[in-house]
């Protein structure tokens, strides 16, 4: 390669892998969002029976920006069991889709009351397969994945646009 072609194949370089990062976080977000609302619409026909409460703990999860400071999030773990036609289930999932995790724990601890431990829910469970099983029959974090996803997929649009037009340019 000689002096002048090597500044635009790094560009090309740079630019494909961030066009397959962008596209690749953005159709994972809408189409795992689609898939969350699906899953909690179709749980809107699904019996339920009577749960108990074995664990609700505010649950902490640590990460670091890029200048390595420390990120605190606090989201809710909800443990509960229930009984379809004489077999006993446990399952763990409060809601279909991304949780949203709140800064500060009183907040998740306040959405943690409706299921104190040892108190009795209404668990909704896929009659098809009755491990799959829910307290809430709504898809969490919905509008923020989608709007999100739909920023990466437009982003990684305008980096394929630019990658385009400096390879139509070099022709």
């Amino acid at each position: 390669m000689n002096g002048n072609t090597f500044p635009l194949f790094f560009a090309s370089v740079c630019g494909g892998f961030f066009f397959l990062l962008t596209i690749g976080l953005g159709l994972y977000l809408v189409i795992s969002n689609i898939k969350a609302r699906k899953k909690a619409d179709a749980s809107q026909n699904w019996p339920s029976v009577p749960g108990t409460i074995t664990t609700a703990e505010v649950k902490k999860s640590i990460s670091h920006d890029d200048d390595n400071n420390e990120i605190i999030n606090y989201y809710p773990f909800v443990e509960y069991t229930y009984q379809v036609a004489g077999r006993q289930f446990s399952a763990k999932r409060l809601s279909f889709g991304a949780l949203v995790a709140p800064k500060n724990p009183a907040v998740v601890q306040e959405k943690l009351q409706k299921y104190p431990v040892g108190g009795q829910v209404a668990v909704f469970y896929d009659p098809q397969n009755p491990s799959d099983a829910v307290l809430e029959r709504q898809a969490g974090g919905f509008k923020m994945g989608m709007i999100i996803g739909i920023i990466c997929l437009v982003i990684s649009l305008c980096i394929g646009c630019g990658l385009l037009y400096s390879w139509i340019i070099r022709l």
